[in-house]
């Protein structure tokens, strides 16, 4: 393929999350009087959005209205950004190698969109980032609108786009975008996972994932 542009997922493919989200959630059932869940529940259903996990996270016999704790989740959320989160070992160099080839970046995630909005201006704020979050303009991932709303905005082929995430959830947007597919197994999927859902390529360490792009910009 010719590589004109690559859109990310956020957590779990460009910043490590799971301990912010594990503490966040938590907190809420804590306040609530709720069970809280382990690392690993929330390391498996993360992905689908805030209102998506928070019904997760409710003990199975919960049956009243959410919207109350949703709000309060929220409010726990945007106190707690970026406390706990950090960018993973060598996304900085992927992200350079863009920029230095001129290859247009992008975000699309189901984080709530000013919560992402804050997360790039944080971690990657030297960047030229095309973000998208949730509650925004779009509907959510796996939507193809936002993806391809961004090649449009780029002005490149969706043939032309990398879309790299750790979800089933991000394979199926590039799948009904148009574009390239591909999973990374640092964040919150499993190879099994990504390639059942139809991932094209996946890789288990950033710098595997590097060596692949430099293939296509030479």
């Amino acid at each position: 393929m010719m590589l004109k542009a690559v859109i990310f997922d956020l957590d779990g493919t460009l910043i490590d999350t799971t301990a912010e989200i594990h503490f966040i959630f938590n907190e809420l059932l804590r306040l609530n009087g709720f069970p809280k869940r382990n690392r690993k529940f929330y390391k498996t259903n993360i992905g689908n959005g805030v209102e998506d996990l928070l019904s997760k996270s409710l003990p199975e016999d919960y049956d009243d209205d959410i919207s109350s704790l949703l709000i309060q989740v929220k409010e726990i959320y945007a106190e707690n950004l970026n406390k706990r989160s950090q960018v993973y070992t060598g996304i900085p160099d992927v992200l350079e190698l863009l920029r230095t080839n001129q290859v247009n970046i992008g975000i699309i995630t189901n984080k709530m969109h000013h919560l992402a909005k804050r997360c790039v201006d944080k971690f990657f704020q030297e960047y030229e980032i095309r973000t998208i979050g949730a509650e925004h303009l779009y509907p959510r991932k796996p939507d193809p609108e936002s993806a391809l709303t961004i090649a449009k905005d780029f002005g490149h082929l969706p043939s032309e786009i990398l879309f790299i995430g750790d979800s089933s959830v991000d394979i199926k947007t590039a799948i009904n975008a148009g574009m390239e597919p591909i999973g990374v197994e640092w964040g919150n999927g499993t190879l099994e996972e990504l390639s059942a859902v139809g991932a094209n390529k996946t890789f288990s360490e950033v710098s595997d994932l590097k060596i692949f792009i430099k293939t296509l910009l030479n």
